[in-house]
């Protein structure tokens, strides 16, 4: 009885798919926690006050919040059952979203300071963050925790299988924005990033590492690279699972759209690629003549 009743819990997660979410959502956990607190411990050093450092500052906070919701997935996943209710459910299926696109917003704004050489100070980096934060904490998440999942009953002891609200055309058509607009400007972004940095490689050849612009231009590449890895899987994915959700009998679907969002979670492992080029760096420093860092 107590196999059935568990299966039903989580009948769209075979053994293999849930040891796939599980070994995803550990891997953040264990990695995101590193790079956090490594990247933390290397801000407190460097007290600078930047813009760079204040965006850089609430990325920390943001994947910290993302961390802090894992255990509660890894805990389902692992039994199978739900047990923390149905509004930590909604919590915590609000986390990864809002940290999605949070995290997108805040990659974008480097993106830009650095490919048009913005300056700005103190005072106005401190405004716009906080006015994102107070979007997405007194709008977007009341918002989403007050409508999302009220459209249907579910049963309390599953949790991430709202998909029924997809039959409901407002969830419909945010979805397609959503989507609309991250790709749209992840791909302008990236075109023009793409022909700065050939511009750069053309005139400062062969010596482009020594030039401070085209590594200002590499690093910012690299968080458009995280959102191309991490996010327009699941978005491109999004697409096709909102028009074929209806056929999804055996909730296959659904499961590969749980390991697609599993996939943006990682974005939250970027504050290790810095930490380790700057090991890295130090290592050569330090080490140069005693063998391999």
């Amino acid at each position: 009885i107590i196999v059935l009743y568990k299966s039903r819990n989580c009948c769209c997660l075979t053994d293999r798919l849930r040891s796939i979410l599980i070994t995803l959502y550990s891997i953040d956990l264990a990695g995101g926690t590193l790079g956090v607190l490594v990247m933390s411990h290397q801000l407190f050093r460097r007290r600078s006050q930047s813009a760079m450092i204040i965006i850089i500052i609430n990325l920390l906070v943001l994947h910290t919040l993302l961390l802090l919701s894992i255990p509660f997935r890894l805990s389902y996943y692992v039994s199978q059952e739900w047990k923390f209710g149905t509004f930590t459910c909604k919590l915590v299926s609000a986390t990864v979203y809002l940290h999605m696109y949070t995290t997108f917003t805040f990659y974008v704004a480097i993106i830009v300071i650095r490919l048009f050489q913005l300056e700005f100070n103190k005072c106005y980096t401190t405004i716009w963050v906080t006015a994102v934060w107070m979007l997405g904490a007194l709008v977007i998440a009341p918002v989403f925790l007050s409508y999302y999942g009220t459209s249907r009953a579910y049963p309390s002891s599953q949790c991430f299988q709202f998909q029924q609200e997809m039959k409901e055309m407002p969830m419909v058509v945010v979805n397609y924005c959503l989507v609309g607009v991250l790709l749209a400007v992840c791909g302008l972004l990236t075109i023009i990033q793409l022909s700065v940095m050939c511009r750069l490689t053309v005139k400062y050849w062969p010596d482009i590492n020594s030039h401070v612009e085209f590594r200002a231009q590499a690093k910012s590449f690299f968080f458009t690279l995280v959102t191309i890895v991490c996010f327009i899987p699941h978005h491109v994915f999004r697409v096709y699972y909102i028009q074929n959700f209806h056929l999804d009998k055996d909730h296959k679907l659904l499961t590969y759209n749980e390991i697609f969002l599993a996939l943006t979670s990682m974005c939250c492992l970027d504050m290790l690629f810095p930490v380790l080029a700057l090991g890295r760096k130090n290592c050569v420093r330090t080490s140069l003549g005693q063998g391999d860092c």
